[in-house]
């Protein structure tokens, strides 16, 4: 199991509370039984819960449709359920992920992406129809003029339930075990309110709500099913959404179990391995066929070019001929029967993108940063995912690794960058201005330090905003994070990003703030000595740190029983006596990882508590501020007192929510951005 899906009790109460902030107290209940007991049947939840049967498949096919549990698979005698910890801690990032997709692609695919998020996984026809919903046949049966003909009427303007509002979801019954078929809810069902699918779909203000289909909309309406379409297939193209498979839904252990026996089916003709050299020899395989499952999943799929599925702009009516119920079935797209969910994996890279733009942009300045940006973003496209969870391992026999060489699509060039970048960007500024002189051969620096000839970056040629961006990408290149690396002079320079290099950085970095915080500096001085040094007894920490024994005494147990620093005793002679031992102390940066993770998810437990508890304060006011009658007209219906409160009410909620993102964002940078670090 990978360092990402290590699940902590402290994990699983944080998980239970986004479930029940978000699809309410009945899949949560289910939820918390799987939380708490692992790995169980449908007969165990039922035992461990006071639910009866349909309430219980009901609250599995939530959390399914979700992708909140694994399960073994339709074909297994007994189907077993597990918790997905990475997707269930997503639910926190929903208003993110919206956020994400609407700066790179616009607020029409931020719609559709939002209720992908609010629906799990849908058919590719039935997010069309409830972004353009048919009517039903009209009761006049009059033929207007039409062969036997009675119109099908369709809506053509983003009124009610056109854009953005998921009032269908088929994709409910798709990857839902057979024992659960009485549980698959009706379409209906599943609307509650104004649009919301499967329940409340707010984390505690991380709002995740299909858009509105007020007026206020319009603008972003969505104005054709081509159009639809155009903006799914670019998602799927660009890998922020995928195809889903019933692989999908198998738990690690499960897809470890399948994918090795059909390595040893291939590799070692069936029977069991013994040897080492036959274990490793299937291992490899094991996790080649794990890699490419999950590249299978990134494959994107073919669309048509023509769609004759539905005529939305033609005629409204259906010819009558002879058949089964007397009426034509239109013919369907290729594509309609595609299920898509969105690719969590790309949700990471995304993030890591924003993450390193305000770290530059800290360091080096905005302008700096906007080049930095842009150049991230024309990497995304060739990054499915942040590291490799399961990599090639090392050549046996202490034989040297193959030269891993650098994909040539993650290569970029200053002129690259240039022709990507905004116009209106003023990338002259934060540079030396004897640089900006020099490329564009006009006017000189004064004793000022100021052009006597300003330069207007939008008559720039091409050339010479290549080499201003340069310029910059040096910067990046410099700094002791080493944002760029240079790989080689191809006609240009070609610049690569170690990404792993700075996250590794960026881990440290937040290791090495919250020591700061809690200890000062001395705590930091202490964590970077044993971290160059290693394990060290207190005489060669003192030296290391120049310092008497006294004074790091306190500093060293402090940091040991925060988890921070790793002790260790070593008796000299038989008997273990303090005086004839010998103390270690070193610092593991792995462990300190994982032990900030387990605060940082204390943490927004915490203030997720907080959240319901000042909520429950104010219920009845907000369940009079909620009522339809209410909305708009709060000065109105509202005494002085109750909207002062409702004011209070909203600003504390800010300020817990502000800071839970900010939790999360830590925790993107702990635990999503690299693979687990090896202990030195």
């Amino acid at each position: 199991m990978s360092y990402n899906q290590r699940e902590t009790p402290i994990l699983a109460e944080l998980c239970t509370l986004l479930v029940e902030d978000v699809y309410g107290e009945l899949a949560a209940r289910v939820y918390s039984i799987l939380a708490r007991h692992g790995r169980q049947t449908l007969a165990a939840v039922a035992r461990a819960s006071y639910l009866n049967g349909r309430q219980i498949k009901y609250g599995l096919v939530i959390l399914l449709q979700q992708h909140l549990v694994f399960h073994s698979g339709n074909d297994a005698s007994v189907t077993y359920y597990e918790i997905d910890w990475q997707n269930s801690y997503a639910l926190v990032r929903l208003g993110k992920v919206a956020k994400l997709v609407e700066d790179r692609f616009g607020k029409k695919a931020a719609n559709v992406m939002s209720n992908l998020l609010a629906l799990g996984h849908t058919r590719i026809a039935d997010l069309k129809d409830a972004y353009f919903p048919p009517e039903t046949a009209s009761d006049d049966e009059s033929d207007d003029g039409v062969v036997n003909g009675a119109g099908l009427k369709r809506k053509r303007t983003n009124g009610t339930q056109a854009n953005g509002t998921a009032t269908k979801t088929n994709g409910v019954v798709n990857g839902v075990p057979s024992e659960l078929d009485d549980a698959k809810p009706h379409l209906a069902s599943l609307v509650n309110g104004g649009g919301a699918v499967n329940g409340i779909h707010k984390t505690n203000g991380t709002t995740h709500e299909p858009v509105a289909d007020d007026a206020e909309q319009d603008d972003d309406d969505i104005g054709s099913v081509d159009e639809l379409y155009e903006i799914i297939q670019r998602l799927i193209q660009r890998g922020w959404v995928r195809t889903v498979t019933e692989s999908q839904y198998l738990s690690p252990g499960d897809m470890h179990d399948m994918l090795q026996q059909e390595a040893i089916e291939q590799e070692n003709a069936g029977v069991t391995p013994t040897g080492t050299k036959d274990k490793d020899r299937v291992h490899r395989a094991t996790l080649s066929l794990k890699r490419q499952m999950r590249d299978d999943w990134l494959t994107v799929p073919k669309f048509s070019q023509k769609r004759q599925a539905e005529d939305y702009s033609g005629s409204n009516k259906r010819v009558k001929i002879s058949g089964a119920n007397n009426w034509a079935t239109p013919s369907v797209s290729s594509e309609d029967n595609l299920v898509i969910r969105v690719n969590p994996e790309k949700i990471a890279v995304a993030m890591r993108t924003e993450h390193l733009v305000q770290l530059v942009e800290q360091r080096l300045g905005s302008v700096t940063a906007g080049i930095y940006q842009t150049m991230l973003r024309m990497l995304e496209s060739n990054i499915p995912r942040c590291y490799e969870e399961w990599p090639e391992p090392p050549l046996p026999g202490g034989e040297p690794p193959l030269e891993n060489t650098i994909d040539h699509r993650l290569l970029v060039t200053a002129r690259d960058v240039a022709k990507k970048l905004n116009r209106d960007l003023d990338i002259c500024e934060g540079l030396d201005p004897h640089a900006i002189v020099h490329i564009t051969k006009k006017g000189h620096v004064d004793k000022y330090t100021v052009l006597t000839h300003p330069t207007d970056p939008s008559r720039l040629s091409l050339d010479e905003r290549t080499l201003v961006v340069d310029k910059h990408i040096q910067l990046l290149a410099e700094d002791p994070i080493h944002f760029v690396t240079w790989h080689s002079r191809a006609g240009h320079s070609q610049w690569h990003v170690e990404f792993e290099e700075i996250a590794k950085q960026m881990i440290q970095s937040e290791v090495e703030n919250t020591i700061s915080a809690r200890k000062g500096a001395l705590g930091v001085k202490l964590i970077r000595a044993l971290r160059k040094k290693g394990k060290l007894d207190e005489r060669a920490t003192c030296n290391a740190m120049m310092m008497p024994a006294n004074d790091i005494r306190g500093i060293i147990n402090d940091l040991t029983v925060q988890g921070f620093v790793q002790t260790q005793e070593i008796p000299k002679v038989e008997r273990r006596e303090a005086k004839h031992s010998l103390h270690l102390v070193w610092y593991d940066r792995q462990r300190a990882r994982e032990k900030l993770l387990h605060d940082t998810y204390k943490g927004m437990v915490r203030i997720l508590q907080r959240v319901a508890f000042e909520r429950e304060k104010v219920q009845p006011l907000l369940s009079k501020a909620e009522r339809s009658d209410v909305i708009g007209n709060e000065e109105k219906w509202l005494s002085k007192g109750e909207l002062d409160a409702l004011k209070k009410w909203k600003e504390v909620q800010e300020k817990l929510l502000l800071q839970l993102f900010r939790e999360d964002d830590l925790v993107a940078t702990l635990r999503d951005f690299h693979g687990p670090l090896v202990s030195v």
